[in-house]
């Protein structure tokens, strides 16, 4: 029976290929960024770069990009002193390509390099940059893939931040998360508050304290699938979640990138999830975000994910009551207090638009737990949608600007 079963897999696969060789007679030319990783989408640009790997302390090997200086500025605009270190770290299931997704002047790893940043791109766990560990290897060992969101916030982040300190010799830098990139250093700050030292300021866009008001796809999913899917991954382990695959760039250029109509309606598919705000959003780069993304993580960070959005709160990894005992001392699994954050301004960007990261989510976390005197901007964006704050056509003005400004004012 399971050879059967093969069979007709192996046949449906190979029809599917077939499918796609006799539509791409059809197909309209795609965006050059389709085919190239980040890298080579910098290079393409005419920006410098640099690959720089790290390694964590329970052995991952992440991969960090950089862009040192501007297109057309490789000696420091801010007269001979050293460039400042900006750290740009992406949401969940993405990669460092989110900074330059878009054109040069749209993209927030261009626009910094630019005004004179020494910009740094994460690649957290997991993901297309950064599936590389000492001994296990994840096609093969599902150890690999055993960790939530609590271990990039506890491993990977002062990795990759210790490493771009270390090569470019600063003591500081400036922090921007997106997303699960926030969580996560949200919850590093409230663990252990000395790594503020490191962090001249932290910008969080579209911020994530829970999700438990999560609107969309997401929130249909977790209602409908969660308690099963958390049961499946309790009982068989955790493993890759939506890797990056070449099968999964043919269905999108020859679906999403066949015809205007098709490209409007994998647009619209994509907001379902995010929030259906659709100004400042360039729909004819839907085929090339989505070459890129996802781009991989575990099992489990959706896992823990759902368990926020059923229980609210900002809790650790549930892992079940016996595992809980055993890993933390109690039954239940500790909850992040992020009032423990301190010494370290912190500006957040949010809108009321974004179905991830929603206004009561905030009220109930960021807002009532972070001490005001830390939070010395809090901006509203209107007609934002999750992909918005790193996607956004406008993102320069409205954000990337705003940054850079405020920095500004820090250096003179």
């Amino acid at each position: 029976m399971r050879e059967k079963i093969g069979d007709l897999i192996t046949v449906m696969l190979s029809l599917l290929l077939l499918l796609l060789l006799l539509l791409s007679s059809y197909t309209k030319s795609v965006d050059l960024e389709f085919y190239l990783d980040t890298p080579e989408v910098i290079k393409s640009w005419g920006y410098p770069v640099e690959v720089h790997n790290v390694t964590t302390k329970d052995g991952f090997i992440l991969q960090l990009h950089r862009i040192p200086y501007g297109r057309d500025s490789p000696i420091s605009s801010l007269d001979d002193r050293p460039r400042p270190v900006i750290f740009l770290q992406h949401g969940f299931l993405c990669s460092s390509f989110d900074w330059v997704a878009n054109l040069p002047h749209q993209s927030a790893g261009f626009v910094f390099a630019d005004a004179g940043f020494d910009v740094w791109l994460g690649n957290f766990r997991g993901n297309t940059y950064s599936r590389k560990h000492v001994t296990l290897n994840p096609d093969k060992d599902r150890e690999f893939w055993n960790w939530s969101w609590d271990q990039i916030s506890k491993y990977d982040l002062p990795a990759m931040i210790g490493k771009a300190l270390e090569v470019s010799g600063a003591e500081s830098l400036y922090y921007t998360g997106f997303s699960m990139g926030t969580l996560t250093m949200f919850a590093k700050l409230s663990v252990d508050p000395s790594f503020s030292r490191y962090i001249k300021k932290y910008f969080a866009l579209a911020p994530v304290g829970t999700i438990k008001y999560a609107r969309g796809v997401f929130s249909f999913l977790g209602r409908h699938f969660g308690a099963n899917y958390q049961e499946y991954v309790t009982k068989y382990g955790s493993d890759e979640l939506f890797g990056s695959s070449w099968l999964f760039k043919k269905i999108v250029k020859y679906t999403c990138g066949l015809f205007d109509t098709l490209e409007e309606l994998c647009s619209d598919i994509t907001m379902l999830f995010v929030g259906t705000s659709s100004e400042n959003w360039n729909q004819t780069r839907v085929p090339v975000y989505l070459a890129h993304t996802p781009a991989g993580s575990s099992s489990n960070v959706m896992a823990h994910l759902d368990q926020m959005f059923s229980y609210g709160g900002i809790p650790a990894y549930d892992m079940g009551e016996e595992k809980n005992v055993q890993k933390y001392g109690q039954k239940l699994p500790p909850q992040y207090n992020f009032t423990s954050i301190s010494d370290i301004p912190i500006h957040l960007f949010w809108s009321e638009d974004d179905w991830l990261s929603t206004k009561q989510d905030l009220q109930e976390t960021l807002f009532t737990q972070l001490n005001p005197q830390v939070v010395q901007g809090s901006y509203q964006i209107s007609n934002y949608n999750h992909l918005h704050f790193i996607w956004g056509t406008d993102a320069v003005d409205k954000i990337y600007k705003r940054i850079i400004d405020i920095v500004s004012v820090g250096l003179t």
